[in-house]
């Protein structure tokens, strides 16, 4: 979703992209100073003199920040002339917004005299009106003034709501500022000296104030994938939101999703439990309260999305936040008895389990009389169509193409489901409320004898994607991975099942393609019908590795870290690698080193795919430690 050329930093909630010579500025229309769903600033560009075509040497982003190092141009025409000056840049998030800075190192022999200048712009923009990351939308006005002060300037913009925010821009150094109605030019001159640097700072404050989020803590000792899980728990760390759940990605997704942090918070579990606990909470506060069709809002249920700024305060975004989503209620449910049985904290069970017992009412309530949960596509210009996690409009369908119709229960779904109602009941019972306990029983019974009865493919080996309104749709697909996770399938079954997503035409060398490319209609560039996703693959090698299938579970894990450590290598190594999905190719091109032109990069439910999978093949160990034994 980013051209190739740029580059990302992040830290809670804040984003900074630019663009190869390490700019922001209007020439690439992606880059900018991202904060809670708006882009404060469009240009931020670092100009040294009055030259302009400088060579760019090199760029690395880390540590919050992103450097790009370049040279000036020669001071003749012949070869080997002399470059006078090398110029770092960097911007860098802080826990008040960004620091812009300018290093510029003199290379001759004697002391050279130039001017450092910032050139910024203001931009006030929501997030969702940048065309390139969202479908377009017509851009609301915003009026911006600038304040001139003694050490530099204050952008005032209007929002569209008439709420006002302030990016407040200062230096410690002697600086001159010029502005115009908006945008500023903020300068200094320097003198430097011989085979010395002079730097000179640009604090930008932006207006949410001061943050600061926790880190992942995961106490792995992998020497095989070391380096991968380090960077998968500083991209964890890094997307971490002040409210403290990961966001579900960048640059689009920097917000809250409760199915991503959900799974990410499973695939941490056996790690790093803070996450979930955390996740449970933040989910908790937002449960719906009250009936809302516009944003599907209902008592239980739990949020999909929550985005911030002006668009939703108007009318133009339901995800303030939206409850399009079928998964995350009975998910929410499941994650909760499962944390409560790993960390063994009181506190927890009886500040969440009020919030669970709704979350499971909700899902009881809506079940079929054959125990199904469905889901209607949501009637709404800004709604979805699709509720599950494969969301997009051609993800479900028939062999031969033929989309999904009416009201649809996914596979994966009802495992949730099963896997919520079995783990919820014993707590039930904890609490005395032995009547839900045996509604949680009776319920799992039903679903669990519907599913093999309605959903199981003889000549498929393997259950079917789910059911419409036009019935079984009879597709194998990756979902079904997930349905054996939340418990459901006979013990014969599941063996089937874990032969049937391990054939050739579904099984990568990255993982597990999400629509088997024996079908018609199998295209391995699309989101969510033949591409492979991280976070999928280890959903299911998780499922497999806790019904007992360990040999396809580590298959499963196995190519997936070798995959992901591939996007670390070597898919722009400027940036984090872990993208949301990947090519479903296979054979001589591995599909963790081509890019998906679609993917968002990166991703927290890929990120936190190298714990699933590191889970999935240490279920059958005793300790985490087994872990590296196995992967040396």
């Amino acid at each position: 979703m980013l051209p190739d050329d740029c580059a990302l930093a992040m830290d809670s909630g804040r984003q900074v992209i630019v663009d190869s010579r390490g700019d922001v500025t209007p020439k690439t229309p992606e880059t900018g100073v991202y904060e809670s769903d708006h882009r404060y600033l469009s240009t931020l560009e670092i100009g040294v003199g009055d030259a302009d075509e400088w060579t760019v040497l090199g760029r690395d982003s880390r540590e919050r920040g992103v450097t790009t190092t370049l040279a000036s141009p020669t001071v003749g025409t012949g070869r080997g002339d002399q470059r006078p000056w090398t110029l770092e840049k960097r911007v860098e998030l802080t826990e008040t917004g960004v620091t812009a800075t300018a290093r510029l190192t003199n290379n001759t022999a004697d002391t050279r005299e130039t001017t450092v200048a910032f050139e910024l712009t203001p931009d006030f923009g929501h997030v969702f009106e940048i065309p390139s990351f969202f479908s377009p939308r017509e851009r609301q006005d915003r009026p911006v003034s600038v304040e001139r002060h003694p050490n530099g300037c204050a952008f005032v913009g209007t929002l569209a709501d008439g709420t006002e925010r302030r990016v407040t821009v200062s230096s410690d150094s002697s600086i001159e500022t010029t502005s115009t109605d908006d945008s500023a030019t903020v300068s200094t001159d320097v003198a430097v000296a011989p085979a010395s640097t002079r730097t000179v700072e640009l604090d930008i404050d932006l207006p949410d104030g001061a943050r600061n989020t926790p880190e992942i803590d995961a106490g792995i000792d992998c020497p095989r994938y070391g380096r991968l899980i380090d960077r998968a728990a500083e991209t964890l760390g890094a997307l971490m939101l002040p409210c403290g759940v990961p966001a579900a990605g960048a640059p689009r997704f920097l917000a809250p999703f409760g199915r991503d942090s959900l799974l990410v918070s499973y695939q941490l579990l056996p790690f790093d439990s803070s996450v979930a606990e955390r996740t449970l909470r933040f989910l908790a506060d937002e449960q719906g309260t009250e009936t809302d069709d516009a944003t599907l809002e209902a008592p239980g249920r739990i949020m999909h999305e929550k985005r911030h700024g002006d668009l939703p305060a108007i009318g133009e975004s339901v995800r303030t936040p939206y409850y399009g989503t079928i998964d995350a209620t009975p998910l929410f449910a499941a994650l909760f008895a499962d944390t409560v049985a790993e960390t063994e904290d009181e506190t927890l069970f009886g500040s969440v389990y009020p919030h669970a017992k709704s979350a499971v009412e909700w899902t009881l309530a809506e079940l079929d009389d054959e125990g199904f949960l469905f889901y209607e596509p949501h009637d709404h210009p800004l709604g979805l169509a699709h509720l599950g996690w494969k969301d997009s409009a051609e993800a479900l369908a028939r062999p031969d193409g033929t989309p999904a119709q009416g009201s649809v229960a996914l596979a994966e779904v009802q495992g949730y489901v099963f896997r919520a109602l079995t783990r919820f009941g014993p707590l039930a019972e904890r609490a005395d409320d032995s009547t839900l306990a045996a509604e949680c029983e009776v319920a799992a019974k039903t679903l669990a004898e519907s599913f093999e009865k309605r959903l199981w493919l003889p000549e498929e080996g393997c259950y079917a994607l789910g059911i419409d309104d036009r019935g079984v749709i009879p597709s194998v697909a990756s979902n079904q991975g997930h349905a054996v996770w939340g418990g459901l399938g006979s013990d014969d079954r599941v063996a089937r099942v874990a032969t049937r997503l391990t054939d050739d035409d579904v099984l990568t060398s990255a993982g597990l393609r999400t629509f088997a490319s024996s079908h018609d209609s199998f295209d391995p560039l699309s989101y969510h019908r033949g591409s492979v996703w991280p976070h999928d693959t280890s959903i299911a090698a998780m499922g497999f590795a806790e019904r007992g299938h360990h040999e396809t579970a580590e298959a499963l894990a196995v190519r997936g870290l070798d995959a992901l450590a591939d996007t670390v290598r070597t898919d722009f190594p400027d940036r984090f690698g872990f993208p949301e999905l990947m090519v479903g190719f296979d054979g001589d091109v591995s599909a963790g080193t081509v890019r998906h032109p679609d993917a968002c990069i990166p991703a927290a439910w890929s990120a936190g795919s190298v714990f699933g999978f590191l889970q999935s093949v240490a279920l059958n160990r005793e300790t985490a430690d087994a872990i590296a034994e196995l992967v040396r």
